[in-house]
Formats: structure tokens, C-alpha cells, sequence
């Protein structure tokens, strides 16, 4: 199946989130003059924005893969389901077509007769 390599990578997605998180660090910038300071400021709101940035995909993307994962397993039941059906409906496929071949072989009996 097309979707098979998802059954085998959802029960990592979480770790794999983990995993993926970045994590900043930033060390103060020594202090130079007023051009380079107000440089280090707008420098430092960017980072702030950035990890901001970062965290909120990174939950997003633990909220998918945890969506993610309980979609697989509304597949598999489903898919189950749908198995159970095909068996059933193969076993009454045999059933009715037994009872024709036997009303068939019946009816010949008798117009043979």
C-alpha cells in the first residue's frame, strides 16, 4: 500500500518532533557603539521572533503528528471493519450461489424425469 511507510513512521513522529525542536542559545553582545548596539537590538528582536516562530511550528507539528497518528488508527479500524464485511459478504456469495446450483441440478431432475 501507498500509505504503508506512514503505519511505520507514526509511532516516532513525536520523538521525531522532539528531536527537531530547535534550540537557540544567544550569548550578549559586548557593547560597541550606538549604530552596532541598535544592529545587536533589531539582531536580538529577530532571534526572539524566530524562536517564537520555531516553537509555534514545533507544537503545530506535535498537534499533526498526534492527529496524524489517531487517523491511522481510525484507518485501521476501519480497514478491519471493511475486511469483516468482505468475508461475510464472500461467504454469502458462495451460499446463494450454492443454492442456485442446487436448484438448478433440481429443476433438471425434474424436467428429466
Amino acid at each position: 500500500m501507498a500509505a504503508g511507510w506512514i503505519t511505520v513512521v507514526a509511532p516516532y513522529l513525536p520523538e521525531i518532533v522532539r528531536l527537531a525542536r530547535p534550540i537557540f542559545t544567544r550569548t550578549p553582545p559586548p557593547l560597541v557603539d550606538l549604530g552596532q548596539q541598535r544592529r545587536n537590538d533589531v539582531v536580538d528582536a529577530q532571534i526572539v521572533e524566530l524562536q517564537d516562530a520555531a516553537s509555534q511550528n514545533a507544537d503545530s507539528i506535535g498537534k499533526l503528528a498526534a492527529d496524524m497518528q489517531k487517523t491511522i488508527e481510525a484507518l485501521h479500524l476501519a480497514a478491519a471493519r471493511a475486511e469483516t464485511r468482505l468475508v461475510r459478504a464472500q461467504a454469502l456469495a458462495l451460499v446463494a450461489t450454492t443454492i442456485a446450483v442446487l436448484a438448478f441440478s433440481l429443476a433438471a431432475w425434474a424436467l428429466a424425469r
